[in-house]
């Protein structure tokens, strides 16, 4: 009996260790790398790495064989991660979704009444827009934008409606597409995805979903955007619409974010 104690707490030692490895400037690592941080041999790191990955606390990204924290090591209340920003959370998410795609993904953040561009997985394949991070679009016409405003609350809203109306580039957009906005927002809310079929760039169409961060609020979107050539806007929803939804709640999990968290929304 002792021996086996002794036994699990050092595969419990060798565990934790491992988890350690991974930090914002190496958050994704294959199992040679793990095992020469940890001094493991392969086969023992190799046996852990599949445990933590049945258990959630690891994801395993087969295209590279590359290894990153999952949703689940939250539990452990690391330090770690807590000190990790969005886009270090997220890169490798976005970076999975891509090469199962093959489509370009992007993370945005709310800035006033524009969107700015903080991570970009570019797909070869795709136009390019001259987007880079930093770049900022509007909010009102662009898949990231309305997957935000879509979780606003009433208040907010209506402040960040205003704050559009009166910028001359978009006064006239909203003079005659409010209504039209606000129906694809509430859309949005309740088939869990925005879109945009070529309203911010004509040959462009686009996903996105929030990321909810653990307070409920919305301040970040992820999307997927495909040529317009290539991709109906149903086939864009019906290809790729679940995998994104499955991305963002994974991402949002990982930011603290519980799903039966009550929060405000258009309908209240």
């Amino acid at each position: 009996m002792e021996r086996q104690a002794m036994g699990n707490n050092l595969s419990l030692r060798n565990g934790l260790m491992i988890l350690e490895c991974f930090t914002p400037q190496k958050s994704n690592l294959t199992l040679s790398e793990i095992s020469r941080l940890n001094g493991l041999s392969k086969a023992s790191v190799s046996r852990i790495l599949k445990t933590l990955s049945e258990l959630e606390y690891l994801k395993y990204r087969p295209q590279d064989r590359r290894y990153f924290l999952g949703p689940k090591v939250l539990s452990l209340g690391f330090s770690v991660i807590q000190a990790m920003e969005v886009r270090d959370i997220a890169r490798p998410y976005l970076e999975e979704l891509s090469q199962e795609c093959h489509q370009t993904v992007n993370l945005g953040v709310i800035d006033g009444n524009e969107m700015v561009y903080i991570d970009r997985i570019r797909f070869p394949d795709l136009r390019e827009l001259n987007i880079r991070i930093g770049s900022r679009i509007p909010i009102y016409n662009s898949a990231l934008g309305r997957a935000v405003l879509a979780y606003k609350n009433r208040e907010q809203l209506a402040a960040i409606l205003e704050k559009i109306g009166n910028d001359s580039h978009a006064s006239e957009y909203m003079a005659n597409n409010k209504d039209k906005l606000i129906a694809a927002l509430e859309r949005a809310r309740k088939e869990r995805f925005a879109s945009s079929d070529e309203e911010f760039a004509e040959g462009i169409r686009a996903i996105a979903v929030p990321i909810f961060s653990h307070n409920g609020s919305v301040e970040y979107s992820i999307n997927i955007v495909a040529p317009s050539q290539a991709l109906t806007m149903e086939q864009l929803h019906i290809t790729y619409a679940a995998k994104l939804v499955r991305v963002g709640n994974e991402i949002s999990r990982m930011l603290g974010y519980s799903d039966s968290r009550e929060n405000k929304f258009l309908s209240e």
